[in-house]
């Protein structure tokens, strides 16, 4: 009967151990939180950027005179168009995805840039209004983005301290 109550006892503690080192493993070190955080907040930064950059484009077809204003836009246009190609050549010589994908991003937004002078032309009086829908599309997408890599990384993170693909090799 002791034997009996002992192996319970022990399974039971063996039980404890196991949830503990389990949930152990979900908790997250410092350091990769730190990354995880890093990578989240440079997404973060990028969409307050971009509005920032949007609000004041619509700012500035308030108060600033028409041909000046569309001088501006055009300039802008150019500006954003240079970046995006500087930001493929580098991400494609280096070989660096994440480069090309903010290149990407910076393309959206130089796509937008060039219609925005035939947009105000046209649309005079709701030119904030699409500029703001635009500002809001980048920031759902900077935000799922940073969602998204929050939730991969973590998941990488336990992966890699999962010895099950090790068991299985063997």
């Amino acid at each position: 009967m002791k034997d009996k109550k002992e192996e319970v006892e022990q399974l039971e503690q063996n039980v404890k151990r196991f949830e503990n080192d389990r949930m152990d493993k979900k908790v997250l070190p410092k350091e990769e939180e730190g990354k995880i955080h890093k990578k989240v907040f440079e997404s973060i930064l990028l969409a307050d950027i971009v509005m920032a950059f949007l609000y004041c484009i619509s700012l500035g077809s308030f108060n600033i005179e028409t041909p000046i204003f569309l001088t501006d836009l055009k300039v802008f246009s150019i500006g954003l168009i240079i970046t995006t190609i500087l930001l493929f050549e580098i991400s494609y010589h280096k070989e660096d995805g994440k480069l090309a994908i903010h290149g990407i991003e910076c393309l959206l937004l130089s796509i937008f840039m060039l219609f925005t002078s035939c947009i105000y032309m046209v649309h005079m009086k709701e030119f904030h209004l699409y500029v703001a829908i635009v500002a809001y599309a980048f920031a759902i997408y900077y935000v799922g983005k940073s969602i998204i890599v929050y939730h991969k990384m973590k998941k990488q993170y336990l992966a890699s301290l999962s010895d099950i693909e090790e068991i299985i090799k063997k």
